[in-house]
């Protein structure tokens, strides 16, 4: 599963680098935080629904398919800006730009691969923008990143239950990003982000639990059940470019393309080798380079109220032939609707979008944690951004 927070973006996240109409510009468009000329608080709350289920076509460990997961995530979003004078403008923004999920239960053939495996990012970030004229802007600003990874796999005691080890890492980094924006007109602009690679310091300490003599002797002996695990992790850069056309009778277009530095990316998962004298932490670095294309339409219907659709497709991050159990990422094909209108001096946005995660195929094998060859049969999300804006 996969969740992803878009804070006031249009459908399928639409429109994130040059729409910027609103207070979610402090973080996504920090140069389009020049267009506010009042001072804005905007609050959201997403709700993610995810379904998936892994099936097996080929493994060497008994078990079968993995079990279905649904989850429900609530995940908050704070954003606020404020206008100084007719050039300056400062922001502020707390959000969960992305996570990654999967739960795939403790009996089926993948276990000693993974069981669960989570990945979560929380940025808190400040944003000053400054506009040059009527056509150049500027902005950009520090980012605090808050990561956390956690891993869960069974291992294999040969006699007996399965035994089985958790790793939770979890680190604080910084980075910063930047924006241009050009308005060749009102009603015709073009933005640019980048945000730049941070590299959170991840360390966390290997639990073990129900682990045969054998094993336990020898983690023991090694000193690897006490050992406390650093690993230098990336959170990759990011370049976004973006295109606003407002057209007649109320229609507005966005277009948008991301690049995201995959290559510099890893996941961790952990196991036990297949000599049984040590705990590994893999940093699988197989990563390529993710590219996601996004366009939205816009319709005001009336001053009070506005009606939007969107899409957006995403590369995907890894080939099958390099796919693992614990980041599963492929293909993402995402379509959505939303409606915006005025409540009792509030503006309310809401967009419900459906996203296709991909079959993730794979073939992976660990040596004594086993070989799983298979497919997701279900791998979707259904997503509902709601946004509550107050101007003053």
């Amino acid at each position: 599963s996969v969740l992803t927070a878009q804070a006031d973006i249009g459908p399928a996240g639409s429109g994130l680098t040059a729409r910027a109409s609103n207070a979610s510009s402090a973080f996504w468009s920090p140069a389009g935080i020049n267009r506010l000329d009042q001072t804005e608080l905007m609050v959201g709350a997403t709700v993610a629904v995810t379904q998936s289920k892994f099936e097996v076509d080929e493994s060497n460990r008994s078990g079968g398919d993995a079990d279905s997961d649904t989850t429900l995530l609530a995940i908050p979003s704070f954003y606020y800006v404020h206008p100084v004078n007719d050039r300056w403008r400062v922001g502020a923004s707390l959000t969960v730009p992305s996570g990654f999920g999967n739960e795939y239960g403790k009996s089926w053939s993948g276990r000693y691969l993974a069981e669960e495996s989570s990945l979560a990012f929380v940025a808190l970030a400040g944003t000053v923008g400054y506009r040059f004229n009527d056509q150049w802007s500027v902005g950009g600003g520090p980012i605090m990143m808050y990561t956390d990874s956690q891993t869960r796999a069974r291992i294999n005691n040969f006699s007996g239950p399965d035994g089985r080890i958790k790793l939770e890492e979890d680190g604080v980094g910084f980075g910063w990003q930047a924006g241009l924006m050009y308005e060749f007109s009102e009603s015709v602009r073009v933005g640019m982000v980048y945000r730049a690679e941070i590299d959170p310091d991840l360390s966390g300490k290997p639990k073990f639990q129900n682990i045969g003599p054998l094993l336990d002797g020898v983690l023991n002996a090694s000193g690897l059940k006490d050992q406390n695990i650093d690993v230098k992790f990336k959170v990759p850069e990011m370049l976004q470019l973006g295109y606003y056309q407002a057209l007649n009778k109320g229609w507005s277009f966005t277009a948008d393309a991301l690049w995201i530095n995959m290559s510099a990316f890893g996941i961790n998962h952990v196991s036990v080798n297949s000599d049984m004298t040590s705990a590994k932490l893999s940093v699988d670095g197989s990563f390529r380079d993710m590219y996601i294309f996004t366009t939205g339409l816009r319709y005001q219907y009336r001053p009070d109220l506005a009606f939007s659709v969107g899409a957006a497709y995403a590369t995907s991050a890894t080939s099958d032939g390099r796919r693992t159990i614990a980041l599963p990422l492929d293909r993402v094909i995402a379509v959505g609707g939303g409606v915006e209108w005025q409540w009792k001096g509030f503006e309310l946005h809401h967009n419900l979008n459906y996203a296709d995660l991909g079959d993730g195929d794979l073939d992976q094998d660990n040596g004594l944690a086993g070989r799983v060859k298979g497919s997701f049969d279900t791998n979707y999300a259904v997503v509902l951004d709601n946004q509550i804006i107050r101007r003053f």
